[in-house]
């Protein structure tokens, strides 16, 4: 006879805790992935295959260098001298897709761009795992994610040489400093650092820095003994002298670009604003304001843990030193080696702060609302993920689960606000490029393309949604007039609707159209909108009735033109509207200042 046992939940479940650890990395690495598909599904939904503004230099780099007839003049095109980089990365990324499609095709160098960002995770998904073995890295790392893969990215995301120039040096360059600070892979390190140099001016600052945390990890080196344990340090400095040496040889001041020094107190402020400009996604009315003090935080943030860490190493550190000073390699074979979350984040941090001070020295002259736009988020959101990877590889095993979960939660609402706050910029883009395509396209007012023998060589012109409009946009106006209102800025003309629907989230919508009596020109709109509040977490419901639009003298031949609304409600329905107003431009400007994006 036997008796039965009460059943326990221990009884219920014997297999519940060894169930949830053989699933919970599985998982772990699903959360880590949504944030991406997501980015990557919106990044498709508005990418369209049109060249802006460096983009160009990208096409004529293609062109010289098929006109070079030897092998050393196609290799100065490739290192020739942009504003003040030297985008060879950038090149070759276009040489590759252009050898293998036959056309240059400006979606593929945002997707290879785009992908640097997968691997900047990575980066820190492999530093988090040296620096918390045992935990679930991937999980710890869905902050990260969340950070890196939002709208707040939108204008690199959509602009081929941008991506691949502003995302691509931000991974060089961290992939430099974890082979320094995690392993003893220097040589992997050095390639790193050289393409970091050789995708954007600032992968400069890789050089200096680099060298300092290598000097700092030679006790990681032993048991090398007399000229190997400084191998690495040469290795560095020759590295260092090569591609410095290269970078600057022949190199010449970028001309037109005239920089306004700002003072002190704008300087701060500026440097500030960059570093913080992820906070503009939040629904604030004041979001510069907001990015200044959000900048602020994070600079003391930084500033804190650089100093509490160089005061808590300061013995090694001096021993270190003095060892290399007197070479004396028994001091350096000390079996004590610095923490390389500590080294990984003095590097990076150096690294952004150089960078983000260059770029507030250089624009803030130009107003500081210029420097949280979103080019440069990209070193505020790497920034914040930087601080939360040291914070949770330090904090003891409890408070670092709570502080993971709680920068989860954060994240998540942050990078979700992000794709209303930056909804309307991302269509705007997506129109602006169209248009912009159109202008160069159409250059009479007859519904007959114009294109050059090179372009249509490397970038013919891509399917847009006017094709199918293109009898409507050249023909009568057969709608009610529209109530617009014109008025003279400077420099221009500003355009505004206040009744005028929205129609709809890709290419739907209004677009104002210029006649004169040689040519025809397509315009971009920004349409009204509510605050993310009040239109409930609708993407549609951001929108309202009503548009604004500036159409600047240089943009426009000297000329007058007579104004018109095409509204666009499907790809395949359109409609004209007259507005009975009339603008005269004066034209384009005799010469044009040298942009440096």
């Amino acid at each position: 006879m036997t008796t039965e046992q009460p059943i326990t939940d221990k009884s219920r479940h014997p297999g519940q805790p060894r169930l949830l650890q053989r699933w919970l990395p599985g998982m772990s690495w699903v959360l880590l992935g949504l944030p991406i598909l997501f980015f990557a599904f919106v990044w498709q939904y508005y990418a369209v295959n049109i060249p802006k503004w460096d983009d160009h230099a990208l096409r004529a780099f293609l062109f010289y260098s098929d006109q070079e007839p030897t092998l050393t003049g196609k290799i100065y095109q490739l290192f020739r001298q942009h504003n003040e980089h030297r985008i060879v990365y950038d090149r070759l990324i276009t040489r590759l897709d252009y050898s293998l499609f036959g056309k240059l095709n400006f979606v593929h160098l945002m997707l290879v761009g785009n992908l640097s960002l997968v691997g900047l995770l990575l980066v820190f998904v492999a530093a988090l795992r040296r620096s918390m073995p045992g935990r679930t890295t991937a999980l710890y790392a869905l902050p990260i994610s969340l950070l890196l893969f939002n709208l707040s990215q939108w204008e690199n995301m959509y602009w081929g040489m941008a991506a691949l120039q502003n995302f691509s040096v931000v991974l060089w360059v961290l992939a430099a400093f974890y082979f320094l600070s995690y392993t003893r892979l220097w040589g992997l390190a050095l390639v790193s650092a050289t393409l970091a140099t050789l995708t954007s001016g600032n992968g400069l600052i890789v050089w200096p820095i680099g060298f300092v945390i290598l000097a700092l990890r030679l006790p990681a080196y032993v048991p090398a003994t007399g000229r190997q344990l400084y191998r690495p340090l040469l290795g560095w400095l020759a590295g260092a002298a090569l591609v410095i040496g290269l970078y600057f040889t022949g190199f010449e001041k970028p001309d037109g670009i005239a920089y306004v020094k700002p003072g002190l107190t704008d300087l701060l402020k500026g440097w500030f604003a960059v570093l913080g400009a992820a906070a503009e996604a939040l629904p604030v009315r004041t979001p510069l304001r907001t990015c200044i003090l959000l900048g602020a935080v994070l600079f003391a943030a930084i500033v804190y843990v650089i100093v509490k860490t160089l005061w808590t190493n300061r013995v090694l550190i001096g021993k270190v030193f003095s060892g290399l000073v007197t070479r004396n390699t028994n001091v350096l074979k000390t079996e004590k080696v610095m923490a390389s979350s500590t080294l990984f984040f003095w590097s990076s941090a150096a690294f952004i702060l150089g960078t983000t001070l260059v770029v507030a020295w250089a624009r803030t002259g130009f107003g500081v609302n210029l420097l949280i736009t979103s080019r440069y988020k990209m070193y505020s959101l790497t920034g914040l993920s930087l601080v939360y990877f040291y914070t949770v590889a330090n904090l003891p095993g409890r408070l670092a689960r709570w502080w993971m979960m709680g920068s989860i939660l954060s994240s998540c609402v942050f990078a979700g606000l992000t794709y209303y706050a930056f909804l309307d910029e991302t269509i705007w883009w997506r129109h602006w490029l169209t248009t912009n395509q159109f202008n160069w396209t159409y250059t009479t007012n007859r519904p007959v393309t114009s294109s050059d023998s090179i372009s249509q060589k490397y970038t013919p012109s891509t399917p847009a949604f006017y094709d199918a409009a293109l009898p409507v946009l050249f023909g009568p106006a057969q709608q009610p007039a529209l109530d617009l209102k014109l008025t003279e800025i400077n420099g221009g003309f500003s355009i505004e609707s206040a009744t005028f629907p929205f129609q709809g989230l890709r290419d739907e919508g209004a677009y104002v159209v210029a006649r004169s009596a040689k040519r025809t020109y397509l315009f971009p709109v920004w349409q009204n909108q509510q605050s993310v509040l009040a239109a409930r977490f609708k993407p549609a419901s951001v929108f309202t009735n009503g548009f604004k639009a500036t159409l600047l003298d240089l943009e426009l031949d000297a000329g007058s033109y007579r104004l018109f609304v095409l509204k666009v409600t499907s790809p395949t329905t359109f409609s004209l509207y007259p507005t009975n107003q009339q603008l005269t431009s004066k034209g384009p400007p005799a010469t044009v200042s040298t942009k440096n994006w």
